[in-house]
């Protein structure tokens, strides 16, 4: 296929909320539809992703997908795929891209039956399900991997290596700009007293972010440095739970929960220290728009984490439990605000020069190209 051919590209995504996978969607229909390419994005249900969308001209298709069941595992719809289906075999696209696991297994099953020529998923996250590997050999589904060491977890999963090709996720050059003026102003929004230093997290508010240790880390370190705040921005199903935690520890006056918010470039550039404790990681968006912000970076050594942040350069990284480690690291960087200047220059550096969306973007359409050019759904497998 002529690399100037615009090709119909319909994204699939399991979710109707904004988090890091919604994210890096929007991402790339902006980028193509800037490339004239004919783009469709469906979902399973109106929420804030298709409200995001919407600002964009962009309708979502609504297909609910998602059907929970225990273990975190999810059953397959049959009418769903069929609709799906449907609606393939009627817009044509020349690639399927889907987001998110229920994404994944209905978007490949029905491009396999419509004859989608290039059907694709990104793995996100970390999680590797049994059915994985039969899934993309059933389907001929490439996976996109967004670090090496969702890769790794594909391959000892037992996905073919020859099927997943790895392209880092990308940051927009909007997070590279100076909010500081607008960031005053939202801490005097959120009654935050001056001088008071600020850490905060950006994630969804479930278990693998591991916002209940950060609570602790925060107690810890608000017993040395009483005059900190902490910020936590985000919702999921953790929301209540945690602000429980926060009474019951004693810092719910130190400790502000956000909840959703749509100004997180501005929230980035408000933090003094950004502070991550994951306990899974794939490639955290949200760690590379605090290090665009230049925000020195503390996070868990998960996943693909040191992909991104340099130890000792542009941030400091512990294991998911050195609860101690984690307290004298956010403790050292509110005592040594020039050491804390100094990870946030050189990581902003790094991610210009390493994350830049213009290179993710570039690097997804060749994928793109490669695959159909490859002819997958007939066997074939593309060169990475």
């Amino acid at each position: 296929m002529a690399e100037d051919a615009r090709l119909r590209v319909m994204y699939v995504v399991g979710n109707s909320v904004i988090g890091g996978a919604e994210n890096h969607v929007i991402t790339l229909v902006t980028a193509l539809r800037k490339m004239e390419f004919p783009v469709a994005v469906v979902c399973p249900r109106p929420g804030p992703f298709v409200d995001a969308l919407e600002t964009l001209g962009v309708r979502a298709h609504l297909i609910e997908m998602v059907r929970p069941a225990p273990d975190d595992e999810y059953e397959v719809s049959l009418p769903a795929v069929g609709e799906l289906a449907g609606l393939m075999q009627r817009w044509r696209p020349d690639v399927v891209h889907s987001h998110l696991y229920p994404a994944f297994v209905h978007s490949s099953l029905a491009g396999q039956l419509s004859g989608v020529p290039a059907i694709l998923t990104t793995a996100h996250t970390l999680i590797v399900r049994p059915g994985d590997a039969w899934l993309t050999r059933l389907t001929a589904t490439r996976i996109i991997s967004v670090s090496q060491a969702a890769k790794k977890l594909l391959v000892d999963g037992g996905v073919s290596p020859r099927v997943i090709h790895v392209i880092t996720n990308g940051i927009e050059p909007r997070y590279f700009q100076d909010e500081s003026a607008s960031a005053a102003v939202v801490r005097q929004q959120l009654g935050i007293p001056e001088g008071s230093p600020v850490v905060g997290t950006i994630a969804r508010l479930s278990v693998e972010k591991g916002h209940r240790e950060l609570l602790h880390i925060a107690y810890a370190v608000l017993r040395r440095k009483p005059e900190a705040t902490f910020l936590v921005v985000g919702t999921g199903p953790l929301a209540d739970d945690l602000q429980s935690q926060a009474e019951q520890l004693g810092i719910k006056d130190r400790v502000i929960f956000t909840g959703a918010r749509r100004d997180v470039t501005t929230l980035s550039h408000l933090m003094d220290v950004f502070l991550l404790p994951s306990r899974e990681e794939a490639l955290p968006l949200a760690i590379l728009e605090a290090m665009a912000a230049a925000r020195p970076i503390i996070s868990s050594t998960v996943g693909g984490v040191p992909e991104v942040v340099v130890d000792g350069e542009t941030g400091l990284l512990f294991g998911p439990d050195d609860r101690q480690g984690f307290t004298d690291a956010v403790v050292k960087l509110i005592e040594q605000p020039e050491l804390a200047r100094q990870y946030g220059e050189r990581g902003r550096k790094r991610v210009a020069s390493h994350f830049g969306v213009d290179r993710m973007v570039r690097e997804t359409v060749r994928y793109y190209r490669k695959v159909l050019a490859a002819g997958t759904t007939r066997g074939a497998t593309p060169s990475a």
